[in-house]
């Protein structure tokens, strides 16, 4: 009944709003009914569902026990039976929400960041209709989830995160594809007795006919360089999980440089 009353004021208080701006101009009253649709909207969406089901079961279960007192002892068990019916059916479900409080939840919702746990979703929004494990539905907007992580959702405030999060990865992973491959030329470019000079940076090998080198910069994975006999430089991405093969894939081939080359002026570059 209070929340039937709260929507019929919160509507009295949309047509205020818009007669004290557009029809007739009056900023003080315009201000109050502002103030009070806010009020209004919260109280509407902190309001526990309505009890009036509950109350109507309980009226109807009453007055069947005090009818059942007139009844005769030979009709006992019937009416032990027909009590029993009538209790199986008081469990209706909770009634559904109304208009104010879906728009409410789904606003509250559509602020939920990617990565919130599921635990704190439920202190957000409450008890979910329904939860799948990976999935809490609340009204007629889904929720998903991964190791209890909010991941997605139907919402469009929700969808629109998650695009943005796909859109940022694929920036990520092509300037890390783009730094590695210049890592990799630089790497491959380096003549051989630079590398050698400096075996705190670079690590070297003798593979059969092969001189492997290595190096990891900082902030990316570790780098393989192979010389081959016949003066050719091939540098791979390492792979620890040898999903490509036993050094990785591919970046950067060319000819061996084994020293600086010096210009007309004697100096190196």
């Amino acid at each position: 009944m209070l929340n039937n009353i709260l929507s019929i004021i919160w509507i009295a208080l949309i047509i205020c709003i818009f007669y004290f701006w557009k029809k007739k101009s009056n900023k003080k009253y315009l201000k109050v009914s502002i103030i009070s649709f806010i009020a209004i909207t919260l109280l509407i969406g902190l309001l526990p569902q309505s009890s009036s089901t509950k109350e109507a079961a309980k009226t109807a279960e009453a007055t069947s026990v005090s009818s059942s007192s007139q009844v005769t002892s030979s009709s006992s068990s019937k009416h032990s039976s027909s009590t029993s019916r009538s209790s199986h059916k008081d469990k209706s479900p909770e009634p559904k929400r109304n208009k104010i409080q879906k728009w409410w939840l789904k606003r509250k919702a559509g602020k939920l960041e990617l990565g919130t746990s599921k635990a704190q979703v439920e202190k957000e929004l409450g008890k979910p209709d329904q939860d799948n494990g990976q999935m809490l539905l609340y009204d007629n907007f889904n929720l998903y989830f991964e190791n209890n992580k909010l991941v997605g959702g139907d919402l469009p405030a929700i969808q629109k995160k998650v695009d943005k999060k796909i859109t940022k990865e694929k920036q990520e992973r092509k300037e890390e594809q783009t730094r590695l491959a210049s890592y990799a030329q630089a790497f491959g470019r380096k003549p051989v007795d630079t590398i050698q000079s400096m075996p705190s940076v670079y690590t070297s090998d003798h593979v059969e006919d092969n001189m492997v080198y290595t190096w990891h910069p900082d902030d990316s994975p570790m780098l393989v360089r192979v010389d081959s006999p016949n003066n050719f430089t091939t540098v791979y991405k390492y792979d620890k999980n040898g999903e490509h093969h036993a050094l990785g894939t591919t970046l950067y081939q060319g000819r061996t440089i084994y020293q600086k080359q010096s210009n007309n002026n004697g100096y190196d570059y």
